[in-house]
């Protein structure tokens, strides 16, 4: 077990006030875990409906009015937590235009990142409806606003988690990497596709991706996936997907990783070493 470990991959979706949520993280940071990247709505639509065609059916339970009321000011908790680090990223899957501005506004408020969830058309696996529903734009449509993002991420010198299906968005996904080579991008879930995934990874140093949500695909076949592990174990993060009102989550994915891993260099690089460099972060476990 590595004896610093971070999260690249939470939900900071809580239902208790500010002042319960931080024995949660302070039981976390006992167990190791020195710092995360809290995903968040920088947005938020006043129609339930609309929220709800775009976020999983798995997480519809999690998304009640004082979760998200509590969504709106997440940086009280994150300064009552330090030292222990917590780098928020704006959530902007609900962003409909002024995409420069409102990234810009996202900088001001103090986030290092923007979060996409770039589901254009349904998606019928997880059960989310996608743009086409929810905002009644095109593909093409969606394609230039997340662009828009994503310049304005990068001309803030901030991260981008840049949830996509590479089987069916590659060609657009890797149009965005190669045109930022100066931003660092965690295209999470292995893209969906380990086989695309290791060409962005061959190609673009400033491409990352994470584990969050795999364990029970890499629980099927845990030898070709240690194997996929240890053939990129310099662009692998941890991150365990859970939401932060339920710490369980992260210790079911950490208890995973460290079975599949048992140990060793592989192991501390996911945890520890490719957060700190994907961050631009300086020291950490050696």
């Amino acid at each position: 077990m590595v004896a610093e470990w971070y999260d690249s991959h939470i939900h900071f979706f809580y239902s208790c006030s500010n002042k319960e949520i931080l024995p949660v993280l302070r039981q976390l940071e006992r167990k190791g875990l020195a710092g995360l990247d809290a995903l968040i709505f920088g947005e938020i639509p006043s129609e339930m409906q609309t929220i709800l065609t775009m976020v999983p059916g798995a997480y519809h339970k999690y998304i009640t009015p004082q979760v998200l009321e509590n969504q709106k000011d997440p940086f009280t908790v994150i300064k009552q937590a330090a030292p222990f680090k917590i780098i928020p990223f704006a959530d902007s899957r609900f962003v409909r235009s002024d995409a420069h501005q409102k990234v810009q506004r996202f900088k001001e408020r103090g986030f290092q990142g923007i979060k996409l969830l770039y589901i254009p058309e349904e998606e019928s696996e997880f059960q989310i409806g996608g743009m086409e529903k929810a905002f009644g734009r095109s593909v093409k449509e969606s394609e230039e606003v997340t662009a828009l993002l994503i310049e304005g991420a990068s001309s803030q010198g901030m991260l981008v988690l840049f949830h996509a299906d590479l089987r069916r968005y590659g060609g657009f996904v890797e149009e965005m990497v190669r045109s930022h080579p100066k931003t660092n991008f965690n295209i999470p879930h292995f893209g969906s596709s380990r086989k695309l995934m290791s060409v962005l990874m061959d190609r673009y140093p400033n491409c990352y991706t994470d584990l969050s949500s795999l364990t029970p695909v890499m629980e099927r076949d845990p030898d070709a996936y240690r194997n996929f592990i240890i053939d990129y174990q310099d662009r692998i993060l941890f991150g365990s997907d859970a939401v932060i009102g339920w710490p369980e989550h992260v210790a079911s994915a950490l208890g995973f990783v460290n079975r599949l891993l048992e140990g060793g260099e592989v192991l501390e690089k996911l945890m520890n070493r490719n957060y700190l460099k994907f961050h631009r972060i300086s020291g950490g476990a050696r």
